[in-house]
């Protein structure tokens, strides 16, 4: 089930790249397309929750009335509730909906990205030197036969480049399973690779977007485009920081929004809160931080898709705002007219 769902994603997304020729642009199409599935979504629940916030003098009434009855103002509320056909957790679908689809997303994009960079890293080796394929086959098929490592193949060699074609302690045994010699070729191959052809081969594999210079790989001053370690600022890094940083920015400006939109309408009614609001307000704190590790410490494609997502509902909310505005402005014109 769940590699079917991979699958799925990484096909949609190739669709996206066959068509523009670069993945960040692939993703950007994905984000938007995304976003619009859940767009009706999101524009019934702020029409529920809107409704919820004119119903607040009410609520409050029936809160005040029946204090010492808790079973009798439940029962109440629910009869309101029913009454203008709204729900009170209305405003926490979106939420219980986007979530989900993040999680997903970043581990489907995790899974992809280490597809991307297996494929990355293996063909830099054949680039150096054509024999390879078939050694990098015939190795594969050994450590999948080994009962001694249990870590495919496609995990070890990005772990092999992340250590400059050294022997990690956790894959002390691989010179047992592949030969001595054969490893001993294989840390050869790796460290005669260089930045430039590493740099080259993101680009021409269309995994560079902007100052990234491979997607796959997180926006990062302290990591190189093969994903390995540099020194802040290093010609070899393959990012700045930027994105989790517009990540952050976009992310806390979105909650804003809505949270000044909720509050004007609850000073409207007495200050009375939206019955979701103590149970969001966790949330729109967590999720900044959450977005300023992710996209500090994972791949710069799940970065592109939060910070495009975030634009996007920072897009949906001022337009919302303005159309209620613009409906409410004319209600009371003709009500003035009557």
């Amino acid at each position: 089930m769940w590699n079917s769902i991979v699958d799925f994603l990484a096909s949609v997304i190739d669709i996206f790249y066959n068509w523009t020729g670069n993945f960040g642009v692939a993703v950007i199409i994905f984000t938007i397309i995304v976003k619009g599935l859940l767009l009706p979504l999101d524009i019934k629940s702020r029409k529920s929750t809107s409704k919820i916030q004119d119903l607040q003098p009410e609520i409050q009434r029936i809160s005040d009335k029946y204090k010492n009855d808790p079973e009798k103002r439940s029962r109440k509320l629910q009869e309101l509730y029913a009454q203008h056909n709204v729900s009170p957790m209305s405003g926490c679908l979106p939420m219980l909906i986007t979530l989900p689809v993040i999680f997903i997303l970043f581990a489907a994009l995790r899974k992809i990205a280490a597809e991307h960079m297996y494929i990355y890293m293996e063909q830099l080796l054949i680039a150096n030197d054509a024999s390879m394929k078939d050694f990098l086959a015939q190795i594969s098929a050994s450590v999948a036969s080994s009962d001694v490592i249990k870590t495919s193949f496609q995990d070890i060699l990005p772990m092999l480049f992340n250590n400059s074609g050294n022997l990690p302690s956790s894959l002390a045994k691989l010179p047992e399973v592949i030969s001595q010699e054969s490893f001993d070729m294989l840390s050869a191959a790796i460290k005669s690779v260089t930045f430039e052809q590493a740099q080259a081969a993101a680009a021409a594999s269309g995994y560079s977007f902007l100052w990234i210079k491979n997607i796959w790989v997180a926006d990062s001053a302290v990591k190189s485009v093969l994903g390995t370690s540099v020194s802040f600022g290093s010609a070899m890094c393959n990012g700045w920081f930027i994105l989790p940083v517009l990540s952050t920015a976009t992310q806390y400006l979105q909650t804003f929004l809505m949270t000044r939109t909720n509050k004007k309408k609850s000073d409207s009614t007495k200050k009375q809160q939206d019955p979701t609001a103590n149970s969001m307000n966790w949330m729109n704190k967590l999720l900044p931080l959450m977005s300023l590790y992710f996209c500090a410490v994972y791949n710069s494609a799940f970065a592109i898709y939060w910070t495009v997502s975030n634009i996007i509902s920072i897009t949906q909310n001022l337009v919302m705002n303005l159309i209620k505005k613009m409906k409410d402005k004319k209600s009371k014109e003709e009500v003035v007219n009557l």
